[in-house]
């Protein structure tokens, strides 16, 4: 579409220049300007020759009343529309390529502000009296790349279903100050929303980085645990039988607590005595673990050497039997 423009803006060129020169001293050598320009097939702006002094001139009042409509005729084709000139009394009559133009430049502005674009809607606004001359109208404009549509006359009821619009419409001055204030409009919205996305990370930053800190700080008093923990494994690590080895602690001794057999076993856990303790098979296992049987352990315990019966008589130096702790089934 901007290819178009480009296009549209080459095309006036010529007559820019031939408004410039100074043969433009006539006004109906300007008015001529005029109507060549809006009959060119390849013109669709106009703006840049209505700014031309010798154009603007058309609205003196030295100006010949029939010639001052061609000023304002070329205003209608640089923003205006076919119903424009309907209504606008003592303008020049209309070539036939004059009026197919206008009425292009019309769908173009139609298009643009018009959903969904239906036959009844265009053909009235262009005083085509046949559907058929309307689809011709509107591939033209397709062809010419006026437009993007696609023609739908078997729906209900029949659309130009239009979805791009070539920027060829020229901006009429007295639309400015609403197009700027609408403009005005949108950018403080697109500010308050920026403003607002802005909030929002910031909040976004902060939580992470309150999440971080109080990550940081938990990860700390865990090390922090574990160190007094160590150290205190360390300080009692060499104490009691079950401590481990060396100032490791009891966790990293590798102590178990099947050594507790061979523990329980060990004349330091009874005091080094004398004495003999003895116990049957089914107490103690031949690998040292400690097990009690649940019908019952015979023990039996040996008094000691010397020990009398009663009051002292008997065999001399006779053992006395053993004394039987516990009872099998």
């Amino acid at each position: 579409m901007d290819q178009v423009h480009h296009r549209a803006l080459d095309a006036l060129q010529p007559f820019i220049a031939l408004a410039d020169s100074s043969s433009a001293n006539s006004p109906r050598y300007v008015a001529n300007i005029v109507t060549n320009a809006t009959a060119s097939p390849h013109t669709y702006v106009f703006a840049e020759l209505l700014e031309r002094p010798a154009v603007q001139a058309l609205r003196s009042p030295d100006t010949p009343a029939e010639l001052q409509g061609y000023l304002t005729l070329l205003e209608i084709f640089a923003w205006g529309t076919w119903q424009d000139y309907q209504k606008t009394p003592n303008l020049p009559a209309l070539s036939d390529e004059q009026a197919r133009k206008l009425r292009l430049l019309t769908l173009l502005s139609l298009a643009s502000t018009i959903k969904p674009l239906n036959y009844e809607i265009l053909m009235e606004s262009l005083s085509l009296s046949a559907p058929s001359d309307l689809e011709s109208l509107v591939t033209a404009a397709i062809y010419a790349s006026l437009i993007t549509a696609r023609l739908s006359p078997a729906t209900t009821p029949p659309t130009v279903n239009v979805t791009s619009v070539a920027p060829l419409r020229d901006v009429k001055p007295s639309s400015l100050p609403t197009m700027i204030s609408t403009l005005t409009a949108w950018e403080s919205r697109c500010g308050t929303v920026i403003s607002d996305i802005e909030a929002e990370i910031a909040k976004i930053r902060a939580d992470s980085a309150q999440r971080r800190a109080t990550e940081n700080a938990r990860v700390v008093m865990i090390e922090k645990t574990l160190a007094k923990w160590n150290d205190e494994s360390a300080e009692t690590g060499g104490a009691g039988p079950f401590a481990g080895a060396g100032n490791q602690g009891a966790k990293k001794s590798g102590w178990k607590p099947k050594d507790l057999g061979a523990a329980f076993r060990s004349r330091d856990f009874w005091g080094g005595g004398s004495n003999k303790r003895e116990f049957d098979d089914d107490g103690y296992f031949d690998d040292g673990s400690f097990e009690f049987d649940p019908h019952g352990s015979g023990m039996d315990i040996d008094e000691g050497a010397g020990a009398r019966s009663g009051s002292g008589s008997g065999s001399g130096g006779t053992r006395q039997s053993k004394r039987f702790l516990g009872k099998k089934s």
